[in-house]
């Protein structure tokens, strides 16, 4: 999943023809389920922009309850993703990693996944997204679990 991210990044900065920089756009939004899990608090920014098709990166923060084994952990989702749409309706995309630390010192790597509708105005500051977030765990064996995530975001205004 990796090499999958990678090639996503590079292929936004190798783009040619309308392609312009985009780093203004920096928003915050709360993700209930989702790919932190039960519930996160999110950091977005948007890295490139070609046509109609925005990447973005994002990074958050999340306290879930894992067992009694391991306590809490404490859980970061790092992504890239790729926004597409014209105006307020777009679709939205990304790949990532979920980096767990539990209160008892387990370790956990989940992948992370996302495909969802995203509505967000061009002219107003609040968005909506409603997204499957499947978590796809690999280091001992195979497993996806299944999750949807709803969130609630505002972009900041831009310089």
């Amino acid at each position: 999943m990796k090499p999958i991210a990678t090639l996503i990044v590079l292929f936004a900065f190798l783009q040619n023809g309308n392609a312009q920089t985009n780093p203004h756009r920096k928003s915050l939004f709360f993700e209930l389920a989702g790919s932190g899990g039960v519930g996160s608090i999110n950091y977005e920014g948007s890295f490139f922009q070609h046509k109609n098709t925005e990447y973005a990166w994002r990074v958050g923060l999340s306290f879930a309850p894992i067992d009694k084994n391991n306590g809490t952990g404490i859980v970061v989702p790092l992504m890239v993703s790729s926004i597409t749409g014209k105006k307020a309706h777009k679709l939205e995309f990304g790949i990532g990693q979920g980096i767990t630390v539990t209160t008892k010192g387990s370790f956990f790597l989940l992948t992370t996944l996302a495909a969802g509708y995203r509505y967000q105005h061009p002219d107003k500051r609040f968005f909506y997204r409603v997204t499957y977030t499947p978590l796809v765990s690999y280091l001992v064996d195979f497993q996806i679990q299944q999750w949807t995530g709803l969130s609630i975001g505002y972009t900041f205004k831009s310089k």
